[in-house]
């Protein structure tokens, strides 16, 4: 319905489309009523613009300079219409839906802890796993059923490039697309493991290997009362080998014509407290009669007279 009305837009030279990102957000809706209304005047439309949009009042005045006539107000009226039937019945549907999970409030918030799974995917997710795990035994089994794991294709010892099985395309469509969420977050684990098979084996294929990933967290919440998603960082996979990162940036400098060198970190003293001994023993120094001077400094072992035996030592043959 809203490309209904975008395509409507264009037919009277009404390009509020190329300004706007949303053409039925607070800003457009406002705009679209006022048109229905019977208002041509582009700079009377313009300031219905809210929020950031206010900066956009001059393409705006451009954008909405059109020819719109008596039929073409007529169409937009039935479409608005036709949205607002629309959104009254999601706004049902989604009342009943929030009824039904009541019960599961726990198990959606858990769901939810994993990036790039909103509240909607994770009711897809009840709903398509069920709350039981016993037919699973393992994340394995889950990810295999929901068509996620790669293929086998082998022959003679030589293997080839697989594709995934048919599986739950419910289940599928929105794990790839909770992969490409989480392929855009920050400081996140499962964004690090996107780019690094993308590297290898490019986007698509990666995304898919996150969403197996998310598959295989979410069987573990599903199983495990009260397991929730641990975030082990952007740089796991770098905290995971230091040794090989630094060679790997290193390389990375030499090659734009740095020098570089390596100086491993040093190790923090611990900090635990040394034990503490209720008596100290007796410290034995040397006799002053031997060695006085290493009796003043109360040395154990008298250092002259060793310097004394080295020197009169003969030389081997």
């Amino acid at each position: 319905m809203i490309n209904r009305i975008g395509r409507l837009l264009e037919t009277v030279n009404l390009k509020l489309a190329s300004v706007a990102s949303n053409i039925v957000g607070m800003s457009g809706m406002a705009m679209l009523r006022l048109l229905a209304s019977g208002v041509h005047d582009a700079e009377r439309l313009a300031e219905c613009a809210r929020g950031h949009m206010r900066v956009k009042i001059p393409a705006l005045i451009l954008a909405l300079d059109g020819r719109p006539d008596a039929h073409f107000r007529w169409m937009l009226t039935q479409l608005l219409a036709k949205l607002d039937w629309l959104d009254q019945e999601r706004a049902c549907v989604e009342a009943r839906l929030d009824s039904l999970a009541a019960l599961y409030e726990d198990l959606l918030r858990r769901l939810s802890t994993i990036p790039g799974v909103d509240r909607t995917t994770a009711l897809v997710l009840l709903a398509e796993f069920g709350e039981d795990m016993s037919q699973f035994p393992t994340a394995g089994h889950l990810a295999s059923w929901a068509g996620l794991c790669p293929g086998n294709a082998e022959s003679a010892g030589k293997r080839f490039p697989g594709r995934t099985r048919k599986g739950d395309r419910y289940v599928r469509r929105i794990l790839v697309q909770s992969a490409w969420a989480a392929a855009r977050s920050r400081d996140c684990f499962l964004a690090a493991l996107f780019f690094r098979i993308a590297q290898r084996r490019g986007m698509k294929k990666a995304a898919v290997a996150v969403a197996h990933r998310i598959a295989l967290v979410a069987w573990h919440i599903l199983a495990e009362p009260g397991v929730e998603y641990h975030e082990r960082g952007g740089d796991f996979f770098d905290r995971r080998n230091p040794e090989r990162t630094a060679r790997k940036l290193s390389r990375r400098l030499e090659a734009i014509g740095y020098h570089v060198t390596l100086v491993a970190p040093r190790k923090a003293a611990s900090k635990q407290p040394k034990p503490r001994c209720s008596a100290k023993p007796p410290r034995i120094t040397v006799d002053p009669s031997i060695c006085p001077r290493c009796a003043r400094w109360g040395i154990s072992r008298c250092i002259c007279l060793l310097k004394r035996n080295k020197r009169s030592t003969p030389p081997p043959p």
